[in-house]
């Protein structure tokens, strides 16, 4: 499959599955926008960098790939964390909880398809 597919597939599963649940648990509209906007900026970066990582790793990639992934899955939750709070939807503490649940929700449920 090229890159591009694997990025807008990546990225479509991650809205629909984050945005399910921020319908289910949070039930606003501007907060599931939120939630494709914000995904819309990190999902594509985390995932095209791990492609980039596997096309031209010259170092045994298996161990660097989970530290790499590991890296930017706190990266991502992080910025996501800083963008809800940032936009409103979410007070400090839960805009924290809010991005730790939702990325690892969608961070499971495509390891369990793969």
């Amino acid at each position: 499959m090229s890159p591009v597919l694997i990025l807008l597939r990546n990225l479509l599963l991650t809205v629909l599955i984050e945005g399910v649940l921020v319908l289910v648990f949070v039930k606003r509209r501007e907060t599931l926008y939120h939630s494709v906007l914000v995904n819309m900026l990190t999902n594509p970066l985390v995932n095209l960098f791990l492609i980039l990582w596997g096309s031209f790793a010259i170092l045994p990639t298996v161990p660097y790939y989970y530290i790499a992934t590991a890296f930017l899955e706190i990266a991502a939750v992080t910025t996501e964390w800083i963008l809800y709070y940032k936009m409103g939807d979410f007070g400090i503490k839960k805009a924290f909880f809010a991005s730790f649940l939702l990325n690892a929700a969608s961070y499971s449920f495509g390891l369990l398809i793969q």
